[in-house]
């Protein structure tokens, strides 16, 4: 469930067009949204593409309200004392993939998935079952996962991230953990 001004909403029932609350810039319009769905074969022949299940109150304080699954890939707001402490950032985001192990994040073993990705003019912050991830981020390895038509309609878009230069430009809302620094993060 996303929060957006009419309340939240399912992932699966947005649209481009639809307003999302988002953590810093406020109330912003989807620019761009994407589904991809994996197989069974597909999962098979990538197991690390499998969802990531965190159960809900498995990141503290309650949170998230519900069971959340999320590609690996997607990141999540993390906030404490420690991360100020280790990367001196109070806010950071980490990879669903790299926090499995803590108490009630793990790979979910299923048949088939969809995978559901919508974006902004930035990178964003958005409120998802009461807890904070990251809008679709549009890197060399994220674009790499799409179909070619969704890459092409980001193009549209956003000539821009057809260069390297202008995939640097469309920076991440807060510092990206890196693999190490989230299992440090999360020990």
């Amino acid at each position: 469930m996303i929060a957006t001004p009419r309340g939240e909403v399912p992932v699966e029932d947005l649209q481009v067009g639809d307003k999302v609350i988002t953590r810093d810039n406020g109330i912003q319009e989807i620019v761009w949204y994407g589904q991809n769905e994996l197989t069974g074969r597909d999962l098979a022949a990538r197991p690390h593409m499998k969802p990531i299940l965190i159960k809900a109150g498995s990141l503290g304080h309650g949170l998230p309200e519900r069971d959340m699954m999320l590609s690996p890939n997607h990141r999540v707001l993390v906030a404490s004392d420690k991360t100020q402490l280790y990367f001196e950032e109070h806010e950071v985001l980490a990879a669903a993939k790299h926090m499995i192990g803590s108490k009630g994040i793990h790979t979910l073993d299923v048949m088939r998935t969809t995978y559901i990705h919508f974006m902004f003019e930035r990178h964003e912050v958005v409120l998802s079952n009461g807890a904070w991830t990251e809008s679709f981020h549009p890197g060399d390895y994220s674009l790499n996962g799409l179909g070619s038509s969704q890459r092409n309609e980001i193009f549209e878009l956003f000539p821009e991230l057809q260069t390297a230069e202008g995939i640097e430009s469309y920076q991440a809302a807060r510092k990206a953990l890196k693999k190490y620094e989230a299992r440090m993060l999360f020990a």
